[in-house]
């Protein structure tokens, strides 16, 4: 009996300590939720003739969004959801609520979305950590008239105190994301490109 008491005493400790192993290293994944259109976006019934596809790439040259020091590796972090995934949704809200029909058949305009950078470098120190982030995006707009390309932008630099971790670059670049998304929400030459071209 004394010898099953151990036992089991013995198999709970060790499940405790590999529970506390496994909680104490963060997830490798940041979930991005870019803000909707807002409710002064203008809906232009004009813009119905228009039957658009929006497809979305990936053109960066690494698949993570940030990295940092973690136990002495190279900790990789990854967007969900894709980052081309994200523009997409993020180009097809700001179309639909301008008035443009979504489609993927029997279109008359094609809309390209390319992420060229979404990323949050880290520079460590031992007192103070910096995340300079910066996020760029191409939309080409394709139309039975002619093709307009706009680029998109923004970057920031954040510092604090000690070490970094998830919710720092987090925080980083969300608000690198909200500028972008607020840019291409607040144009007008993509849904005048498209408009123009559709004729």
């Amino acid at each position: 009996m004394t010898l099953i008491k151990k036992f089991s005493w013995g198999a709970f400790a060790l499940g405790a300590l590999l529970l506390a192993g496994c909680s104490s290293t963060p997830s490798n994944t940041l979930t991005f939720n870019p803000q909707s259109p807002t409710a002064t976006t203008a809906f232009n019934t004009q813009n119905q003739k228009a039957i658009v596809n929006v497809v979305s790439k990936d053109g960066r040259s690494q698949t993570e969004v940030s990295s940092y020091t973690l136990n002495s590796a190279l900790f990789k972090l990854y967007s969900s959801p894709a980052v081309e995934k994200l523009f997409q949704q993020v180009v097809q809200q700001d179309l639909n609520a301008k008035g443009f029909r979504l489609a993927t058949n029997g279109v008359n305009t094609n809309v390209l979305v390319t992420v060229k950078e979404f990323y949050a470098k880290v520079e460590e120190g031992n007192i103070r950590h910096k995340i300079s982030s910066r996020v760029q995006l191409e939309v080409h707009v394709q139309g039975i008239k002619g093709n307009f390309t706009k680029n998109f932008g923004a970057s920031r630099i954040d510092e604090g105190a000690l070490g970094v971790n998830n919710n720092d670059i987090q925080k980083s670049l969300d608000a690198t994301l909200k500028d972008v998304v607020s840019a291409l929400y607040k144009d007008t030459e993509i849904a005048g490109a498209i408009s123009r071209y559709v004729e």
